[in-house]
């Protein structure tokens, strides 16, 4: 492979014209070679741009949702071939409230595979908030994603829901390895022969290269973006492939660039070191609130201690002790069961927002004392209309985009991909084995990306970014959030936002949430070392913390947002 400078970007030039398309859902990486293509990128000095009007007639807005806007926009499948065929990117719009807009806000709610269109229906109205009103919130669906050109890999419904029918993506304590890793790989050699002419282009340099497009087709000269989660990687891919178009930048919950797009358990292994953090501030919280506020705050009914704390022991005690001791469901339409893997999964999702802490503790409590399942699994329980789609499932998430963003050349078969997770479940005994054996299907997710950017990260942008980072994140440590600071060489400035949960949204502040308002609507970039501390405790939510300014935000406002930002990013 020949490597060249292009428009200062490192690429790898590769001249293959094929396309592919994905399946799954989660976070997931694939190996093989990495290609660039050299698109060329004008980097000139370009004026600042922030109030230049829409050029609507690049769109065809039609009303959907009730209250938002809706509408398409044309790209090529392959930035690099002036003949490549297009298809159309899903858009939604909530316009400013302001009587001048200051164009589009651009939001990502991560995933990947996370849906832009579902983040901004959800909480459009949030977003318009969070920012005065100032900005047309548009949410975009990524290509290969909801509504544009969606990966699928069975001919309909009925044929995805036989293949997945009992199919868990998580591999449970006890089950067989090898038949997990059969059943992921059979199911990636079917999404690429589906899919073969699409899945090379659906990277986050493609999409980076959309936003970009967007962009152009808003009549903008700067782009402003809010992402979250994955979002972060993909808002710093977009800053440092095109750096004189950068506006106004949020990154919250930021992701370490360089492991994402490098070896995927090492990804997973450095995302998680302070999951378990997470557990037992969950449990001395409990301890500190009381029954009343608690559930499981009673020492008289506690299962395991160790010697100071008895509710994250007794959590860890009984998760193993759920491995071989499954629970009935008493109370539901249908018989069944609620097994370790999905009463693990459901803990570890409820330590990405702190407000839904009591409502797993009692699930936990009832349980732990009557041995009945059903608040466990009423937690992340579907509803009867999602249960049988009359087309298949968006099932594939973040497999498409994670295989081939990154590379598992340290664990390129099965054997020492379970080396590589053993290792990491010595960081995260919880996550490292949900979230790496449902990104296992990467090892046999043979497709090389027509464009894979991997670095540099400190060009120099027309603005800088806000890096957000909260201390206590169980998925996007607060250190990524330094580490890209110190990547990016001043382009960047990283504000610490004190609290648990994931991204400044897990457990919002008054204090965070005026600096984003300030970035946004002033153009007031926080001072080197900015910080804001936590404004109230896990299970201790006051009343004083319900306002949270004069734009008519609340904290169950952000509880919302948070809310939809996980449902976007986990959209089936």
């Amino acid at each position: 492979m020949e490597k060249r400078q292009v428009d200062q970007h490192i690429v790898i030039s590769s001249t293959p014209k094929r396309t592919v398309r994905s399946i799954l859902s989660a976070v997931i990486l694939t190996c093989s070679c990495a290609y660039f293509f050299a698109t060329s990128i004008n980097v000139g000095t370009t004026p600042s741009p922030i109030d230049v009007g829409y050029k609507e007639g690049n769109f065809t807005w039609k009303k959907c949702h009730d209250r938002f806007e809706c509408s398409t926009l044309a790209v090529p499948i392959d930035y690099s071939d002036s003949d490549s065929a297009k298809f159309d990117l899903a858009i939604i719009r909530l316009k400013a409230t302001q009587d001048v807009s200051k164009g589009p806000l651009f939001v990502n709610p991560g995933g990947p595979g996370g849906s832009g269109v579902d983040m901004v229906r959800l909480a459009g109205d949030i977003l318009s908030k969070s920012v005065d009103g100032f900005y047309d919130i548009v949410g975009f669906d990524p290509r290969g994603i909801g509504a544009s050109n969606t990966i699928r890999c069975f001919e309909d419904g009925t044929e995805s829901k036989f293949f997945l029918a009992n199919k868990s993506p998580i591999l449970s304590p006890g089950d067989n390895p090898a038949n997990h890793a059969a059943w992921l790989k059979a199911q990636a050699n079917q999404c690429i022969a589906k899919n073969k002419d699409f899945l090379p282009f659906v990277s986050t340099a493609a999409v980076a290269r959309d936003i970009d497009s967007l962009r152009a087709a808003f009549g903008q000269e700067l782009t402003n973006f809010w992402g979250f989660s994955y979002g972060t990687f993909l808002g710093a891919t977009y800053v440092n492939m095109f750096p004189d178009r950068v506006g106004r930048v949020i990154l919250d919950g930021v992701t370490d660039p360089t492991t994402f797009s490098g070896e995927l358990v090492n990804w997973i292994k450095t995302s998680l070191i302070h999951t378990e953090d997470g557990i037992d501030e969950f449990g001395a919280s409990c301890e500190a609130a009381g029954p009343e506020k608690c559930a499981l705050a009673n020492r008289d009914k506690a299962l395991a201690f160790d010697g100071q704390h008895y509710v994250a022991p007794t959590l860890r005690y009984y998760l193993n002790h759920l491995i071989n001791n499954p629970l009935l469901l008493s109370n539901q339409s249908a018989p069944g069961i609620v097994v370790q893997g999905e009463v693990a999964n459901a803990f570890f999702l409820s330590l990405y927002k702190v407000a839904n802490w009591p409502k797993i503790a009692a699930a936990f409590a009832e349980a732990i004392e009557y041995s009945i399942g059903d608040k466990l699994h009423n937690y992340l329980a579907e509803t009867e209309s999602e249960r049988c789609p009359l087309v298949e499932d968006y099932t594939m998430s973040f497999i498409p985009v994670l295989c081939i963003d990154g590379t598992h050349y340290d664990q390129p078969d099965l054997e020492s991909y379970m080396r590589g997770l053993d290792d990491a479940s010595k960081v995260a005994p919880l996550a490292a084995t949900l979230w790496g054996t449902s990104m296992m299907q990467c090892i046999y997710w043979d497709v090389k990306p027509a464009e894979r950017y991997t670095g540099p990260w400190n060009q120099k942008t027309k603005n800088k970014v806000l890096l957000i980072g909260a201390t206590g994140d169980p998925v996007t440590p607060v250190e990524s959030a330094a580490k890209l600071e110190d990547l990016m060489e001043g382009n960047g400035v990283f504000h610490k936002h004190n609290g648990w949960g994931h991204c400044s949204l897990g457990q919002p502040s008054k204090c965070t949430t005026k600096v984003i308002r300030d970035y946004f609507v002033d153009g007031k970039v926080p001072e080197k070392g900015s910080e804001c501390a936590m404004e109230d405790q896990p299970f201790e939510l006051t009343a004083s913390l319900q306002s949270f300014g004069d734009n008519s935000l609340s904290y169950q406002d952000l509880s919302n947002l948070a809310d939809a930002v996980h449902y976007a990013q986990r959209r089936m």
